[in-house]
């Protein structure tokens, strides 16, 4: 029996090896690319969550700095230290809060610097002009860059 394996009839072992290889390496491909998508889908979910989480937060502060400065603002001018040395307790709590995302983070920062701008017109002068910083809208600005730019740093 003479076993010809150059042979025209029979595909050469070395072709099939090569189908083989190719074979693996496309599914090998085909497996990273739904593992990395799937992965950066999880990512995005958990950022979404966290940024709703750090909104959450970041506006449960703001209603108590407006329910404080409220109460700050009814005073007379010479009665209201204590209320300022709570605002001015309440920006400090706030900037030391350890936002979960980037974008809380940032927004957290804004309000912040808006939040000490109100205190330094309060302390500057008997009552804040109609034209000082809106903490509300600091606050709403700040989250809205940060939906708007969301997903943006992720390429895949």
């Amino acid at each position: 029996m003479n076993l010809d394996h150059d042979s025209p009839g029979k595909p050469a072992n070395g072709r099939k090896v090569v189908w083989i290889i190719v074979a693996v390496a496309f599914i090998a491909s085909a497996t990273t690319a739904m593992l990395a998508f799937t992965a950066s889908h999880r990512a995005r979910e958990r950022d979404a969550k966290a940024l709703a989480a750090d909104t959450a937060d970041l506006h449960a502060e703001l209603d108590l700095w407006r329910t404080q400065l409220a109460d700050a603002e009814k005073q007379p001018s010479r009665d209201q230290s204590p209320y300022i040395d709570r605002l001015v307790l309440r920006t400090r709590e706030l900037s030391l809060w350890k936002p979960r995302t980037p974008c809380g983070q940032d927004a957290r920062g804004q309000l912040v610097r808006a939040m000490e701008a109100r205190l330094s017109l309060m302390l500057h002068e008997s009552a804040p002009p109609a034209s000082a910083l809106d903490e509300a809208t600091v606050l709403d600005g700040a989250l809205r860059q940060c939906e708007a730019t969301r997903g943006r740093d992720v390429n895949i």
